[in-house]
């Protein structure tokens, strides 16, 4: 029996970054919990043509530099073995793929094979077993992670595979469907969030808050109906923020406690806790590898093709890990549903537009995609709530949280250079920029980022004058 009706009154979302589900998740599966998992046997050719089996041997970072291919070209290969997507689906180029990046070698190829073991992620890890695994959670499109982040906000990417950062024309969002209904949502961010650069946004900024705002919220009882939470995507060390979007080749441990602090804020409060479905999901897959072929039947969007290059979104991405949460789901739920992320847009409709949720969607994604507040199956909530005050790895979650390791990991990565989607962001907040007042816009320009370092100062320098209450241009 689900639980009452009007129970559930908010859905949170936190998305991570670029992880498989068998990167993750595989080495979880056992004869007792039967998930679609690894056996050990799973394999690639490398450009040799050795066997490279799987392994269980992740480390939290330190493997994947450089990034693994994570473009259309690169999924197509990682999916199909071959660049133009011939034949059936078998999982098998992944290797390949990685050793075609400019830095990689044959050795270093072998890494994207490389899975965790369940015990050295202990939140998610536990999480997934006490509450409900999605093993069959897609990515929407054969595409990187702005076109994915597009079809969780608005269950399409308006034909698009590609990282250019401006956003402008999105289509209609989750959000603003929503509101059409008198129902809240909000977007709550670290450093940045692309949903800033939609077009219907760049003059509202009612829909957006700060990460301390959504724990702020919990405490109090005061979440909106939906909620968006992004990772931190830069390391900031003059904050001594460490980067927690678990994107390669950043610390793994660090979107840990993210994960662990959106739960906790959510289970601290009872009542925000007793009413609230929390959905930790991933974009994409970032490149790794994943043993099942992705479904070829879903419906494209919106009648808008890519063609350049070629592509109809009549296939989903790369399996990513999924775990739904909640006081009303038994332990070791395991659910094969197909979602992929216009699975979200879905569930809110499900939850808060009552009985005209199948006529109120976004577009054919999302009005055909599975639901997963169906996880919800008991008509009492549990009172034997996983407390992460008494871990069950404190050694992974020590290191998780010593200050000077963490302050030691993220200067080195607040160092580095920008990557791909670094870059597309620090053009995003650049685009907001332009819509401030000119006295209130900063004088820094995107070529003289070079540092997460750098983006981390113009990201808080932009987002603290958008999120002012004493905006200038009267946009706040």
């Amino acid at each position: 029996m689900p639980p009452p009706d009007g129970t559930i009154k908010h859905l949170v979302v936190l998305m991570l970054e670029n992880r498989s589900f068998d990167h993750m998740f595989g080495f979880l599966k056992s004869d007792d919990y039967a998930i679609n998992g690894l056996t050990g046997s799973e394999f690639n050719l490398d450009s040799n043509g050795t066997n490279i089996f799987v392994t269980k041997d992740a480390d939290f970072s330190g493997d994947y530099d450089p990034d693994p291919g994570h473009h259309f070209l690169d999924a197509t290969m990682q999916i199909y073995g071959n660049a133009a997507g011939a034949g059936a689906p078998n999982m098998s180029g992944f290797i390949r793929s990685y050793a075609a990046v400019p830095g990689s070698s044959v050795k270093q190829s072998h890494n994207v094979m490389k899975c965790f073991s369940p015990e050295k992620i202990p939140i998610i890890t536990t999480l997934a077993q006490e509450y409900a695994i999605c093993d069959a959670w897609f990515s929407s499109a054969r595409a990187p992670t702005l076109p994915n982040r597009s079809f969780a906000h608005a269950a399409t990417s308006m034909g698009r595979l590609d990282m250019n950062p401006i956003w402008f024309n999105e289509a209609k969002t989750i959000y603003e469907l929503l509101a059409e209904s008198g129902v809240s949502s909000k977007i709550y961010f670290h450093d940045a969030t692309v949903a800033m650069t939609f077009k219907n946004f760049l003059n509202n900024q009612t829909f957006f808050g700060q990460f301390d705002d959504f724990l702020n919220a919990c405490a109090k009882d005061q979440l909106p109906a939906y909620s968006f939470v992004e990772p931190r995507y830069n390391a900031d060390d003059a904050n001594n923020f460490a980067a927690n979007d678990q994107h390669p080749d950043h610390d793994v441990a660090e979107g840990e406690t993210l994960i662990q602090d959106v739960y906790n804020a959510v289970r601290k409060n009872p009542a925000v806790w007793n009413s609230t479905i929390l959905l930790i999901v991933y974009d994409e897959h970032g490149g790794l590898y994943d043993h099942v072929p992705p479904p070829q039947n879903v419906p494209n969007p919106d009648g808008i093709n890519s063609t350049n290059p070629p592509y109809n979104f009549t296939d989903l991405g790369v399996r990513v890990p999924a775990v739904v949460i909640s006081p009303w789901i038994d332990p070791l739920a395991i659910d094969s549903t197909q979602y992929d992320h216009a699975s979200i847009a879905a569930t809110a409709r499900k939850l808060f537009l009552g009985a005209a949720w199948k006529d109120k969607f976004l577009n054919n994604r999302d009005k055909a995609a599975n639901a997963f507040d169906t996880n919800l199956t008991r008509d009492t909530a549990r009172t034997d709530v996983v407390d992460f005050d008494h871990p069950i790895n404190a050694a992974a979650l020590a290191r998780a949280s010593n200050p000077q390791a963490i302050a030691a990991r993220t200067a080195a990565h607040a160092s580095l250079e920008l990557s791909e989607l670094q870059e597309a962001t620090v053009m995003q907040t650049h685009f907001v920029n332009l819509t401030l007042d000119p006295q209130s816009q900063s004088k820094v320009q995107p070529h003289e980022i070079v540092t997460q370092r750098q983006a981390a100062a113009f990201h808080q320098e932009i987002m603290g004058q958008v999120l002012s209450p004493n905006r200038k241009d009267g946009q706040s």
